[in-house]
């Protein structure tokens, strides 16, 4: 790889958004963490240099972005988190905390709008699981930007 595209690569990476889970409720909406505070979470992803090894530079970009989709999908789906929060990187060295979501709340929220007088047919993929996968990384794609 040559090494402004390795150059570039790193750059997004470090100020690559960075999705987290928790079962706890730990932190507020607008605040700013430190690096240490990070490993409060279950789990947590970001861009990383694993695929490096890649030709061109859009094949990493790409192989990154769906390194992330797989963990978000597979975490709100059988990860038993209730939480899940977008910080973005900032020059200081601390994540600012943008988006928080609460899972259930957030189902709620969807079913009571959808169907208020719970009426629904069971699906096999639910709806508000898939609306939340979609406005997360709709929000890591902003940011990553």
């Amino acid at each position: 790889m040559k090494s402004r595209h390795k150059k570039h690569l790193q750059r997004i990476i470090k100020r690559s958004p960075i999705v987290s889970f928790s079962i706890e409720n730990l932190f507020k909406k607008n605040q700013y963490l430190t690096k240490e505070e990070l490993s409060t979470f279950n789990e947590s992803i970001g861009m990383d240099m694993e695929y490096v090894y890649s030709k061109k530079y859009k094949c990493i970009k790409k192989e990154m972005f769906t390194n992330v989709i797989l963990f978000v999908d597979n975490y709100l789906v059988c990860g038993g988190h209730h939480f899940i929060y977008l910080l973005i990187p900032q020059p200081d060295g601390t994540y600012y905390l943008t988006e928080k979501e609460n899972v259930s709340e957030w189902v709620k929220a969807y079913w009571d709008k959808v169907d208020p007088h719970n009426k629904r047919k069971w699906m096999f993929i639910d709806e508000d699981v898939n609306d939340l996968f979609d406005y997360m990384l709709g929000k890591f794609e902003k940011h990553l930007r």
